[in-house]
């Protein structure tokens, strides 16, 4: 028997084993269930995605003898059996880029005259419908308005913008998604399994991510990887086939290029185009190193979001850590730029070896997203205090910050650290009774309860101005004395001069008493 692909072995036949489409499938099945089946479909989206799948699942549906619950075919009835026949005369697929012209639509919509041989439904499937003509449109616009009761159109697309809106405006539109990653990867563990081919998990969730969505790129990718590997398929194997460097090198050049060593990130990169690893593609994984970073910095739960290894996943947010976003958001537009000036220049290591040059010099560059960095670079200076010699000669560090400054930037660091609550306490209290006295950082409360507001959040604000200002030592809360009211000390003499038991208070209309 002749080997077959993987998409075309694991093809879907019923709407129950589609994956990814679940709005399109439940619409379809309900339809089927109600009899409410419509004279004209388009289908469009990304490759690989199931439209032409979904096209012939539907039409073998909606002829079915005795449909399934779902609203999938039975497969078991004869009409079912008869349309699985490659002689079928009542569903016609079509491609539209190979039979463009009006006269291969004239021949069409002189067939659809003709009624279907064994179900109810003659279904006409056009592929790659953006690929007709002008005048090929315009003969299928009349028919396709109101064709004949028997007659269903299928169209699918991958460029709807190239549909004419007189063709939409009479076809149901089905939107057809890019697959998640991991629901790519359970369909691949699958399949490996009913082939008997071992695998490791990471190495799968790379060939789902790789395909960018796309399952048939997917299956492709996996088969390749399965007749690449001798025993079991890892995560190195799909590297290798991919032509990828590994994620710990890519890793270790993001660093140098983070960290302005531009020696070392230069002979890295000149070693890889060297070992024959492509430029497009080493500039493609330096940008999800830097976009994996981002999301290590900003997110809670990383790992629940990247494909990565579980030691890389803690290298990654470790060097995130010491960077902020307008660095790591510099870095990513700089390499995801490179993709198209590549295609432009003539030599593509050329294009990569200044791309990264630019990215480890911030000087280098004049654009906004330098001038940030540069800005912030200077600002974290100016917060660790300057030098000033006393005296003696001996070098003194003193803060060039005012207890304000110093508020605010724990502020967006405890809101940066998922920590609202102790943000909106610091918010809530009068930024004025905040004071820099030595190496403390006082707040001077303006009652208990005032006090006992910010006491709540004392641990956080002392982890995280630690860190920031070295120059303060902890940070504490004092209650304000209460000025004595002027009234309240001629009282207080008169008890002392006539006794307290001759002394009467009378509260007046006046402030006189």
């Amino acid at each position: 028997m002749a080997y077959i692909s993987l998409y075309r072995k694991y093809r879907p036949d019923s709407f129950s084993t589609m994956i990814g489409q679940e709005h399109i499938i439940r619409t379809l099945a309900n339809q089927i269930r109600k009899g409410a089946v419509s004279h004209a479909y388009l289908f469009t989206g990304s490759r690989g995605t199931g439209k032409t799948t979904t096209a012939k699942i539907f039409a073998r549906a909606i002829n079915c003898e005795h449909p399934l619950a779902d609203g999938s075919p039975c497969g078991k009835c004869d009409t079912c059996k008869a349309l699985l026949q490659p002689s079928n005369m009542d569903v016609i697929e079509m491609d539209a880029a190979s039979n463009n012209g009006v006269d291969e639509i004239r021949d069409l919509l002189e067939k659809v005259k003709f009624a279907p041989s064994q179900g109810k439904y003659k279904v006409y499937i056009v592929d790659e419908v953006h690929m007709l003509s002008m005048p090929a449109f315009n003969a299928l616009l009349k028919t396709l308005e109101e064709p004949p009761e028997h007659v269903v159109f299928i169209l699918a697309t991958t460029e709807i913008q190239k549909v004419p809106a007189t063709i939409l405006s009479r076809c149901q539109r089905f939107d057809f998604r890019l697959v998640p990653t991991d629901k790519i990867a359970k369909l691949l563990s699958a399949i490996f399994d009913k082939e008997g081919k071992a695998y490791r998990i990471e190495a799968l969730r790379l060939i789902a991510e790789a395909g960018g969505g796309c399952v048939r790129d997917s299956l492709s990718l996996a088969e390749m990887c399965m007749s690449y590997s001798e025993d079991e398929v890892t995560y190195d194997d799909v590297l290798e086939v991919l032509g990828a460097s590994s994620p710990e090198s890519v890793l270790r050049l993001a660093e140098d290029i983070l960290a302005g060593r531009i020696d070392d990130a230069l002979t890295a990169v000149k070693k890889t185009v060297r070992e024959g690893k492509s430029a497009r593609i080493l500039a493609s994984d330096l940008c999800g190193v830097f976009s994996n970073m981002i999301y290590c910095l900003n997110c809670r739960n990383p790992g629940e979001m990247l494909t990565l290894p579980e030691q890389l996943l803690e290298r990654t947010i470790e060097v995130a850590r010491s960077y902020d976003n307008a660095k790591l958001t510099r870095c990513l537009e700089i390499f995801a730029s490179v993709d198209n000036d590549m295609r432009y220049g003539v030599d593509p290591a050329l294009v990569i070896e200044t791309a990264v040059a630019k990215a480890c010099d911030e000087f280098a560059s004049l654009d906004l997203a330098g001038v940030i960095v540069r800005l912030k670079k200077l600002e974290k200076s100016m917060m660790g205090g300057v030098k000033i010699v006393a005296a003696s000669g001996a070098e003194t560090a003193r803060p060039d910050v005012d207890a304000k400054a110093i508020v605010g930037a724990v502020q967006t660091e405890l809101l940066r650290r998922g920590r609202p609550v102790e943000y909106e306490y610091i918010n809530h209290v009068k930024s004025a009774n905040f004071a820099v006295r030595g190496n403390v950082l006082a707040y001077d409360a303006d009652g208990e309860g005032d006090a006992a507001l910010m006491r709540a959040c004392t641990a956080d604000i002392e982890a995280v101005m630690r860190e920031m200002y070295p120059f303060i030592a902890r940070f504490e809360v004092n209650v304000k004395e209460r000025a004595e009211d002027p009234m309240d000390s001629k009282i207080k003499r008169a008890e002392e001069v006539f006794g307290s038991e001759k002394v009467t208070v009378k509260k007046g209309d006046d402030d006189n008493g």
